[in-house]
Parts: structure tokens; sequence; C-alpha cells
């Protein structure tokens, strides 16, 4: 084979299996690529070097058709990864002038191919699935083919594999759709590979194209035989959409008690939320416990010594407990060797037997699982709480639940805060005194006053939690279309006290805060004994006084 004949051939490789959807693609100029691909993979100049990479391609290319033109190839075939060259990244040490030619590297990276990825889809036509029972085709295979760009957006496309398929013939058309940035500055008109390493898994093993090598002494293309184990991890399903994980089965028994799914699992109308909104809490509760030391039998300095193989929850305003019997049943099931005591407080009694005759019906696993009639100032729990939730408690009874938290010494605090009504009463006031206030034009639009009045009470009390000796997060849970009310703060408490230099530094942030909007007075602060800004002797507020009785 003639030099110009493999390149042409090479080049129909690369539409066929890499550049799907751009015109006129040449290896990245980018300097860190010039290993000795260039713009041109045989332009190494080293005879014996180009003749081994030569073999090594058309290896590959052999082997990789072969896979996807056999007569069954999804027996075969796992999948492909192609890899470009990748982006430079900045160190901590680097000088302007090194950055400067950094953001003029990647740059010149931009709309260029960064990795391609394929698999097989078995895919059936929107009759077949409608009216399975009379039209039995068992669907079409397709290689699905992702191109990830840098800076662009990725790229996805489905091609039907049949008898006389031959990619060459389909992704040579004019029409065949590039990044958002169209022909990228700088390319040649002669198509190259532009890849460094390749690889591909099938059922036997996998195939690996490695072109980094300076030397023919390595093999630069060579099949290494799979173990089992690994193949079952890496193997994918043909489906479309791929089956997605959860840390709760939708078909669990509670979540049919409590009405979110079906006998089948799936959710009933109205419920999706619901079932989101539980999953995304326990996982978000989950990385919590595993971050700290409650789930380490007899590690948790919280409890006695009979109750170290314990762990303790409670859910204040538990409503009709939906995450309550969630992280309990997750809990139970994560823990086995740990028992697990959840409490529910909620102030309505009937909502709370209903609850609590659930529990009972659902078995051993929730024996632990009880509901309890009460407010968060009257709850009879012991100390030694290891996870205190409050979701969507109302206005100050988050302050309430966070400062019960505090006191019964909780490792794990979660709450979700609503109704921001007490600061608002402030901005209300701070905005008419203040004529020449930075905020007076913004908090003058109603919209924005309730979400300033969301943002400084949740800003404020994370603050709080911190003097109060807590690492604390404060981020959306679960997206909006679900709830308004997606903020949550999560704090866990420190192995190591805050240093007091520490405390002072935090104390003056939190009255910087409240000067600038003219808060005088927090429910959370109060609880604390925090004073804000210079009224002394508002210490011993109403809230202290009148307010929950002390622990």
């Amino acid at each position: 084979m003639t030099y110009g004949k493999f390149r042409d051939f090479f080049y129909l490789f690369t539409v066929l299996h890499v550049t799907l959807f751009h015109k006129s693609e040449s290896f990245c100029q980018h300097p860190s690529a010039r290993i000795r691909l260039g713009t041109a993979i045989f332009a190494s100049g080293n005879p014996s070097l180009q003749k081994a990479e030569e073999a090594a391609i058309d290896k590959f290319c052999s082997e990789i058709d072969a896979v996807l033109q056999s007569d069954n190839p999804q027996d075969k075939f796992l999948s492909f990864t192609l890899r470009g060259v990748k982006a430079p990244r900045k160190t901590k040490n680097m000088s302007e002038l090194k950055r400067a030619q950094l953001e003029k590297e990647k740059e010149n990276l931009r709309g260029k191919i960064r990795e391609v990825q394929g698999r097989l889809l078995l895919l059936k036509s929107k009759t077949s699935v409608k009216n399975t029972k009379e039209n039995k085709d068992d669907g079409n295979l397709f290689l699905q083919t992702t191109i990830k760009y840098h800076g662009a957006t990725d790229v996805a496309q489905n091609f039907k594999l049949c008898d006389d398929f031959r990619l060459k013939n389909v992704l040579l058309s004019e029409t065949s759709p590039k990044s958002e940035w169209g022909n990228v500055e700088g390319e040649s008109n002669e198509r190259t590979f532009p890849f460094l390493s390749a690889e591909m898994k099938t059922v036997d093993g996998t195939w690996m194209l490695d072109l980094t090598q300076s030397s023919t002494k390595g093999k630069l293309c060579k099949f290494i035989k799979t173990k089992k184990a690994l193949l079952e991890s890496s193997s994918k399903p043909l489906a479309h959409d791929i089956p997605k994980k959860f840390v709760l089965s939708p078909s669990l028994a509670f979540f049919q008690k409590l009405g979110i799914t079906d006998e089948n699992g799936k959710p009933k109308l109205a419920r999706t939320s619901k079932l989101r909104q539980c999953q995304k809490f326990v996982e978000i509760v989950s990385r919590l416990v595993e971050s700290s030391n409650i789930a380490n039998s007899g590690s948790n300095s919280n409890h006695d010594d009979d109750d170290h193989d314990i762990i303790k929850v409670v859910d204040m305003g538990c409503g009709r407990g939906y995450l309550t019997f969630s992280l309990h049943s997750y809990l139970y099931d994560k823990y086995a060797n740990l028992k697990i005591e959840s409490r529910g407080v909620d102030v309505r009694p009937k909502l709370m037997e209903e609850v609590n005759t659930i529990a009972r019906e659902l078995g051993e696993s929730f024996d632990g699982l009880q509901f309890m009639t009460g407010t968060i100032e009257n709850a009879e729990i012991e100390d030694g709480i290891d996870i205190l939730i409050a979701l969507h408690a109302c206005d100050t009874a988050t302050d309430d639940a966070i400062w019960y938290g505090i006191k019964k010494n909780s490792t794990i605090i979660v709450t979700a805060p609503c109704c921001h009504k007490q600061i608002r009463m402030y901005l209300d006031a701070h905005v008419t005194k203040a004529k020449d206030h930075p905020y007076v034009d913004i908090l003058r639009h109603n919209i924005y006053k309730e979400r300033i009045a969301e943002t400084v009470t949740d800003s404020m009390r994370a603050l709080l939690l911190e003097i109060a000796g807590y690492d604390v997060q404060v981020f959306e849970f679960i997206g909006g279309e679900h709830t308004s009310k997606n903020v949550m703060i999560t704090a866990v408490k420190r192995s190591e006290p805050r240093s007091q230099a520490q405390k002072d530094n935090l104390r003056q942030r939190l009255n910087q805060v409240a000067k600038l909007h003219g808060i005088q007075r927090q429910k959370l602060a109060d609880l604390l004994g925090e004073t804000l800004g210079d009224v002394e002797d508002e210490k011993n507020s109403k809230y202290n006084r009148n307010g929950m009785p002390k622990l």
C-alpha cells in the first residue's frame, strides 16, 4: 500500500469513528500536543516509527470494523473511546506570562475534539413500543457516538447498523453537523488522526492504541485479555435510557404505604416530585453520615457507653414522615451492625397516630421508628442526638430546631428553612429610614426584599452554627420545579472546636451583616446568647425569658 492510498484510507476511518461532524479537523496545533504527531501523524521523520504507527492504526481500524460489521456485534462489542489532546491546566506557581500563554493555548483548542465515545444501542420504533403485542419487532442496533469538544457542547448521533452498512458512505456528507464553533480557525484541509490514544472494549478483552511512544520498543497497538469481573463492571445495557441508580428502591413497601408509589413501584400521579425529594434528601444525609464518625461503632462521643452502637435521628416538624421513613429505612439497611432509633415530632395528634400505625405494619425493620405529638419546645428527647432534621419549619421554627440540635449536642443538623418573616420586618424599617442606603433601589421591590430576607437570614444562621462549632454548607438540594423552598443548610459538628480568635472573627462578620441590613434581633442569635450590633441590654431578650425553656 502506497503512502497516498493509506492516507486516503485513514481519512475515511477518521471520519468513520472520530470526527463525525467536523468537516476539516486537523490535529491541534496546541504546543502540549506536539509529541510527534504535530499537524500530521506521518510527519515524525523517523521511518521505522512512522511505519510502526501506520501498522498500529491499521490494526486498530481493522479490529473496530471487524467487530461492528460482524453478524451479532452486540455479543462482542462493548464500547470504544478515542482520546485527543488535553487542555493545559494552571498551576499555583505559574507566572503571569505563562498564564497568558496557557489561556491562548486553550483558546486555540476551542471547538477541537477532546474525546469520542461509542456504544451500541437497541432502539425500537414508537409503533412497536406502543403496540408490543401486535408488533414483535425487537428493534434495530445503532452505534451511538458522542463527541466531546474543547469549549463546545457535546454532539451525539445514532447510526443504524445493517447488512450493507458502511460508515464511510454515511459520514462524508457535506451537511454533517459540527460543534457550534463551526470551522475552527487554523484547520488544515487535510484531515489527520487527531488522537493520542484509543481503546475498544470487547467481551474478550481490550484493544489499546498508544501513539505517545517515542520509539518502537513498545507495542503501539496491543490486546489485553479482560477478567470477567472487570468485564461485567464495564458492560453497559443496550437500552437508550440507562437505568438510574437510587439510594432507595421506589418499590420499597413504605413508599407504597405512604401513597407515593403504586404496587409496581411507579410513582403515583403528582407524587414524582415527592419521591425525587426523598431520594435526594437521603443521598445528601448519607454523605454527611459517611463523612462524620457516627457510623463507626463506639466512636460517637455523644453517646454513653451503653448507647455507642445506636444512631439516633430526630425529625422536628416531621409531618407525614416521608423523609423520616426514608432516612430510617436507608440507615437500617446500610448499617446492619447498628441499632437505628428515629423519632418524628409534630403537633398533629391524629397524623402522628396514622404514621405510627404505618410504621408498625411495616414490620421489624421499623420497630425503631416512632412518632410523637409535641412541639420543638416540649419534645421529650434524650441527649446525644446524632442527626437532627427540620425541613420547611416555618420562619423562626427553623431557629428553634437548630438551637434544639445544638443544645442536644447533635452531630449532624439538616434544615430546609421556610418563610423568613422576622428579618423581613427589619428590612422594611431599614429601607424607610435609610433613604441613601445602597440597597434602597433593590429593597423597594418586594420580590427582591423577600429574596434578600431569605439570603441574609440563612447566611446569619450559617455563621451562628459555625460559632457553635459546626462546619456548614448552604446549597440548593432539589430543583425549583419541585419546591420553591429548596435551600438546605447542613452542619456537621467539628472534632476540634474553633479557637477564640476564629470565633471572634465570625462574630465580627455576623455583626457586619446585621448592621448592613438594619437587623437588631434574630431568633437563633438570641437563643445562643449572641448580641447583634451594640444593643447590649437586649442580650436577655423575650426569646430567652418567654421563649423555649432551657434544656
